[in-house]
């Protein structure tokens, strides 16, 4: 549970100082007001479109976008100049999400992957703490689920081109439970006997009299209540996880003419909670809570929907929690220098403020530093640190296609022409009441007696769809394309060459990529830093030794996250690969039968490893093919992960805790494995942590090797014309 004044009394802030912090809370939400409403009015029309509501209106009245759709059947809503407008068609075909889709699937292919470097690369403590920080990233990515949240974060840059995300710690007994002891004091009697003669105090009687001055007299028997500490009991406490959540622009808010975080003094996050969440979090303020009305015109950005402004229903169920993390220089805000110095002494690394609802009534204001719990991204090149979103381009261009689609429909519609008659020729009463069919006889009479019928009827002229619109809206598909770089060869359309060979296609999609890298690098930096940051936090939370279970070379592993090992220091963290373009499976699968084809040797040693049959079968999705070798590796892993959980070494001189299954073992590739596994990264860490594991390996390692050698002497004296009893290669490595 996180600390607040309701259970940590030095948290409670004086009322002068709770003043101050609501002013300076105040100025932050005030300021650049006019510019960062701008900003929300595009990131908002942007996330109606990507919800396919794209026939959109501003209401200054009620400071949100409007649609047709929202207004009803009747339009009631519609005022003089909106009837002005006319009738309109609001057929959507929409290319915003599915280009926004595509750019995302793209990105979002592979998590970006990290790496913590030692600060000193000759300490093995400092070694040892990078590995283990690296660990623990791979814990909290699968904690908090990194391909939704990566999902999630790239969706707020394709639509509001900012995203930041918050770090916290959160404690849950579903996550597990370690014990703690609980000190008290106990009530311990000590008892001592007293010569009465002479004062000599002892522990024991002494039968014999006193052995100082040898009185015989019985002593005198001291009874003393002493408080002694002690365990009074031991109590289970929830297990602590670090959680990251993500948000965009339009829930939070930073000083537009900051261009980095490091320039941003203030951090506001405004969001709409249920009112019986709020209450559970400040059950002392249950009365104001409730008490609350919710303001509709502040909150339109921050819904799906526009609420109805009806008094009661506003006051239901949602109430406004503002949140503010200030930085020290922030308070620079508040004039009176003795209110800011006690800040300064109160908050020395900054804190987080919290109010609730449009009366910002003071919550809590806690001790919390903000590069500490937030990391900003952005979506590209800017320079300020809000940056333009991936698909801003695109609105425009949706805008003008979706006018083109209703034009063609509307011209179609009117390419049946209108037709006039004189109701002197045409009963048209008797003649609604007939369906019009082919070949029927309608009686009628000319208008005049020596003219024809057909004087008495008029057609207009037919609506025709020039030429140029079938052109135009190929180009509008086109700049789409070009706008915001989701070129056909990323999501697998067709080649824009006349060729279309693979070689053609490959080199389209390679360049299509490279203009998403800018985008790609700048959401790497930012993905690292939140992780980094994430990892720093969880050393400050772990109590005890933590283990998670992977499923590695055919078995489940047991890694273990060990308070020992996190002991050195971390010279900093790099993404790994960040030059390179997250690659998908299917480019994976098209770049690995490229390297079959071409039936290179060396390529196929490495191909057709054994340690590479897990691979093939996963890129190619052919689990249910049997590999040769593959059966044999995955035995050798399992025998390899017992030798370790058993760590006993080895059970001889030369033998193995494991013995060799002379009937069964392929040995050569029972040593490839072993070998692989020794001298890689986790091998070589159970070199040095457990020398009798690795001792065991190589006894292990030896036999299959002398096995491999006798069965080899045995082949070669096979009679000629007389079949091997074994297939097993005799090329050792």
């Amino acid at each position: 549970m996180s600390s607040t004044p309701e259970n940590n009394p030095d948290l409670k802030l004086a009322d002068d100082l709770q003043v101050s912090l609501r002013e300076i809370c105040k100025t932050c939400e005030d300021e650049d007001k006019e510019i960062h409403a701008s900003m929300v009015r595009q990131w908002k029309k942007a996330e109606e479109f990507w919800h396919g509501v794209q026939y959109l209106f501003w209401s200054s009245s009620e400071d949100s976008w409007r649609s047709p759709a929202m207004m009803g059947d009747n339009f009631d809503d519609l005022t003089d100049d909106d009837e002005a407008l006319g009738s309109f068609s609001d057929k959507v075909v929409d290319i915003y999400k599915a280009h926004g889709e595509s750019i995302i699937a793209a990105l979002s292919a592979q998590i970006p992957a990290l790496r913590f470097l030692p600060d000193d690369a000759d300490d093995p403590a400092d070694t040892l703490t990078a590995r283990t920080y690296n660990k623990v990233a791979d814990l909290i990515q699968r904690h908090n689920k990194a391909k939704l949240v990566f999902l999630r974060a790239l969706f707020f840059l394709a639509n509001q081109g900012i995203v930041a995300s918050y770090r916290y710690k959160d404690s849950d007994p579903s996550y597990g439970t370690y014990k703690v002891p609980v000190f008290g004091e106990e009530d311990q009697t000590n008892i001592t006997y007293q010569c009465k003669d002479c004062g000599y105090t002892t522990d024991q009687p002494e039968p014999e009299g006193c052995t100082s001055c040898g009185s015989i007299a019985p002593p005198k028997q001291i009874v003393e209540t002493t408080k002694v500490p002690s365990i009074l009991t031991v109590e289970d406490r929830p297990k602590t996880r670090i959680k990251i959540d993500i948000f965009g622009g339009l829930h939070f808010k930073v000083s537009y003419y900051a261009r980095n975080q490091a320039e941003c003094n203030y951090f506001g996050l405004i969001l709409d909670q249920g009112k019986d969440t709020v209450c559970a979090s400040y059950p002392d303020m249950v009365k104001e809570i409730h008490s609350e009305i919710m303001d509709n015109h502040n909150r339109f950005s921050r819904s799906n929907y526009v609420y109805p402004t009806n008094e009661e229903v506003e006051k239901r169920n949602l109430v406004t929690v503002r949140s503010w993390w200030l930085r020290p220089v922030a308070f620079f805000r508040e004039p009176d220098e003795h209110l800011r110095n006690r800040l300064f002494k109160k908050f020395p690394k900054g804190c987080k403020v919290v109010f609730i609802g449009n009366t910002r009534y003071f919550a809590t204001a806690i001790p919390e530093e903000f590069d500490a719990r937030w990391e900003i991204g952005q979506a590209g090149l800017s320079t300020y640190i809000y940056s333009d979103p991936i698909l801003r381009p695109l609105i425009q261009i949706q805008e003008m296609r979706n006018q083109l689609v209703n034009l063609i429909m509307e011209t179609i519609e009117h390419g049946i022409p209108s037709e006039f008659a004189t109701p002197d020729v045409v009963n048209f009463s008797t003649y609604n009441r007939f369906e019009a069919l082919p070949g029927y006889i309608y009686k009628t009479l000319p208008p005049k007696p020596g003219s024809r019928i057909g004087d008495a009827f008029y057609t207009g002229s037919r609506a025709t769809l020039s030429r140029e619109v079938a052109v135009f809206l190929n180009q509008l598909d086109h700049d789409a394309q070009f706008a915001i770089g989701s070129f056909p060869s990323i999501y697998g359309g067709p080649s824009e060459g006349k060729s279309r060979t693979y070689s053609e296609y490959a080199a389209s999609r390679q360049m299509a990529l490279q203009r998403l890298s800018i985008i790609w690098n700048m959401v790497v930096d930012w993905w690292v830093r939140t992780i980094a940051g994430a990892v720093t936090l969880y050393t400050e939370t772990v109590v005890e030794d933590e283990r998670f279970t992977q499923f590695k070379d055919g078995d489940y592993v047991n890694v273990w996250i060990k308070q020992c090992e996190m002991e050195g220091k971390v010279g900093g963290v790099e993404p790994e690969g960040s030059e390179s373009f997250p690659i998908s499976l299917a480019q994976k699968k098209d770049l690995l039968v490229k390297l079959m084809e071409m039936n290179n040797e060396f390529v196929n040693s490495a191909l057709y490893t054994p340690d590479n049959a897990r691979v093939l079968q996963d890129v190619l999705a052919l689990n249910d093919l049997k590999l040769p070798g593959e059966c044999q590796r995955v035995k050798q892993v399992l025998e390899i992960n017992k030798m370790l959980r058993n760590k006993t070494g080895p059970a001889g001189e030369g033998q193995s805790s494991v013995p060799v299954d002379m009937n069964v073992d392929d040995h050569a590739v029972h040593i490839a494995a072993l070998k692989t596994h020794m001298v890689d990264t986790p091998g070589l860490a159970v070199a040095e942590e457990f020398p009798e594991v690795y001792a065991d390996w190589t006894a292990h390692l030896l036999e299959h090797q002398q096995a491999l050698t006798m069965l080899t002497m045995q082949q070669n004296q096979t009679p000629a014309g007389q079949a091997p009893e074994t297939t097993q290669a005799s090329t050792q490595e």
